[in-house]
């Protein structure tokens, strides 16, 4: 049975959404250079341009939204498609196999599972002691020698003990 990789679709609809963007882009910088020009002629008002341009950036700004929206539903919709095709090359897969042999298939994956959880384990685990030996220390003060401390972390004196202090 063939493998395909779907990894690469992902960054497709990506490279569309950044070539929609980059159009919009282009697009709301070439409307400012058009009402710059209009305005040097003095067929626009600077107020009037600066209107027409915010309102051009504004329409932009929700152009590049609803792309953005619309490549986050196609890959959404391309994940589900992608999820159905495996599941049914995975259902073809076991409806010809014999009970003994989808056995043996669930315990492979069992195993595969396992490991794949005890790789994760350890890796964030790994990660857990790499941050805790990354993190600062951070001392009390009564771990701190005295004549370490600032006078503010000292312990106050017994005023009994000193005479002054009556």
């Amino acid at each position: 049975m063939a493998d395909f990789n779907f990894n690469g679709l992902g960054e497709g609809l990506r490279t569309i959404f950044l070539a929609g963007v980059g159009a919009v882009a282009t697009s709301a910088e070439k409307s400012q250079q058009i009402i710059d020009e209009l305005v040097k002629k003095g067929e626009l008002t600077v107020d009037q341009g600066k209107v027409l341009n915010s309102e051009l950036t504004r329409k932009a700004q929700g152009a590049a939204k609803g792309a953005f929206a619309g490549a986050t539903d196609a890959a959404a919709k391309a994940r589900d498609a992608v999820d159905d095709v495996k599941d049914a090359a995975l259902k073809a897969r076991l409806s010809v196999m014999s009970d003994e042999e989808r056995a043996e298939y669930v315990a492979r994956v069992a195993k595969i599972a396992e490991t794949v959880n005890a790789e994760k384990a350890a890796a964030a685990e790994a990660e857990a002691k790499e941050a805790e030996t990354d993190a600062p220390d951070t001392a009390d003060a009564a771990d701190v020698p005295a004549a370490a401390q600032s006078p503010a972390d000292q312990p106050a004196a017994d005023s009994a003990a000193d005479p002054k202090a009556e």
